[in-house]
């Protein structure tokens, strides 16, 4: 049973590898991957001002309780 989804997800790579190499190599293809790694940027950044955001928070409220205590 472990071998046949281990050949599954295999097969499923190399499917999507060549799809997505056939991809890369037409124009709307560049377009594309051009898109994607714009949007996959965006959402990196989204991502990295929000833990930025949630550890200012957390650093607030350790602060605020040194100095109650």
């Amino acid at each position: 049973m472990a071998n046949s989804n281990s050949l599954f997800a295999f097969l499923a790579g190399v499917v999507t590898g060549a799809a997505l190499l056939i991809l890369a190599n037409t124009e709307k293809g560049e377009e594309v991957l051009e898109d994607i790694k714009e949007k996959g940027s965006e959402a990196f950044e989204n991502g990295r001002a929000a833990v930025l955001n949630g550890l200012d928070k957390l650093e607030d409220s350790l602060t605020s309780k040194k100095k109650e205590d």
